[in-house]
C-alpha cells in the first residue's frame, strides 16, 4: 500500500512538473508589439527597392525570460538588436535605427526585398497592428579609441550611423569618419540627419560616400578595397584607431580581412568586439 501511494505521488508530482514546463512560453517567443507609424524613407520604383522606418510602441508590464532583454535595455551603441518574430518563420534580427524611451517608442529601419519572408511581413504589418517582438544582446565589449572608423554597406547604414552618433556623444573619439557604399546616390537616404551630425560635429566627423554604379561629385566611385580604405581612413596614431563594419557577414568577415592588409588586425582594433 505505502509502496502504492509512493509511487501514485511521484507520477502525479512528475505530471505536473512536465505540465508546467508544457505551459510554459518560451523566452523567444516574444511580447506583443504594437506598430505606431511607417515612415517611406526610398519609395519603391523599378530600379530601387523600397525603404522604410516602422515606429513601434514599447511594450508596458511585459515579462522577459532566458536570453530575451526589455527594448529599453537594448544598447544600440553596442550591436544589441530586437528581434522581430515572423510567423511560421523565425526571429528575425534588426538593429533598432532609434530608441526614445521617454516617447516610449522604438524605430527599425529595413529595405524590403523582393520576396522576402520577414521584410515582407514587416511591410504588410497595417499601424495599430500586433507583432511579437523582444531584444537580445550582441554580447560585445567596447574598445575606445581616439579614431573611429565605420563602414556600412547599403541599409547597414540603420546600424552605422547610430553607433556614429554615440561615439560622438560619448567624446573619447577625437575623429569619426563614416564610409557609406551604396549603388546609387537614390540608394541613400537620412541626408537631413547626416547633416545636422556634420553642423554639430564638424571637427570631429566626416561622412563618405562610396557609389558603386554612378559617378557624381563629392562621392567616391568604386568598391570598397583595401586601398579605398587607406585613402578614407588616415589616423594619426594607428594604434588608437578602431574599426567597425557594418554589413552581410560575408561582407563583414571581407572587411577585416582588408582591414587586417592594411595593419588593422581584428579583433585588436575592433570597436566592438565580440566578448
Amino acid at each position: 500500500m505505502r509502496s502504492f501511494l509512493v509511487e501514485n505521488y511521484g507520477f502525479r508530482l512528475m505530471s505536473t512538473v512536465a505540465a508546467v514546463f508544457a505551459t510554459e512560453v518560451p523566452w523567444y517567443t516574444g511580447v506583443p508589439t504594437k506598430l505606431l507609424k511607417k515612415t517611406t524613407l526610398i519609395p519603391a520604383t523599378t530600379n530601387h527597392l523600397p525603404v522604410y522606418t516602422l515606429t513601434f510602441e514599447i511594450p508596458k508590464n511585459a515579462t522577459f525570460t532566458g536570453r530575451a532583454k526589455p527594448h529599453s535595455e537594448v544598447r544600440i551603441d553596442m550591436g544589441d538588436v530586437v528581434k522581430m518574430v515572423i510567423p511560421n518563420y523565425k526571429p528575425k534580427s534588426y538593429s533598432m535605427s532609434a530608441l526614445r524611451i521617454d516617447d516610449n517608442e522604438f524605430d527599425i529601419t529595413l529595405k524590403v526585398y523582393p520576396n522576402g519572408r520577414a521584410s515582407g511581413f514587416l511591410d504588410r504589418l497595417q499601424i495599430g497592428e500586433e507583432m511579437n517582438t523582444f531584444g537580445i544582446s550582441a554580447k560585445r565589449t567596447r574598445q575606445k579609441g581616439e579614431y573611429v572608423g565605420i563602414v556600412a554597406y547599403g541599409v547597414g547604414m540603420t546600424e552605422g550611423l547610430p553607433i556614429a552618433k554615440a561615439e560622438l556623444e560619448k567624446g573619447d573619439a577625437k575623429r569619426v569618419v563614416l564610409l557609406w557604399a551604396s549603388r546609387t546616390w537614390d540608394d541613400t537616404f537620412w541626408k537631413e540627419d547626416l547633416a545636422s551630425l556634420t553642423k554639430q560635429y564638424p571637427d570631429q566627423f566626416e561622412m563618405v560616400h562610396i557609389l558603386s554604379r554612378e559617378q557624381r561629385d563629392g562621392c567616391l566611385h568604386g568598391r570598397v578595397n583595401p586601398e579605398v580604405l587607406q585613402q578614407v581612413f588616415q589616423p594619426t596614431d594607428s594604434e588608437k584607431a578602431r574599426f567597425l563594419s557594418v554589413g552581410t557577414k560575408e561582407m563583414m568577415r571581407m572587411t577585416d580581412g582588408y582591414f587586417a592588409t592594411n595593419n588593422y588586425d581584428m579583433p585588436k582594433h575592433h570597436l566592438i568586439p565580440k566578448m
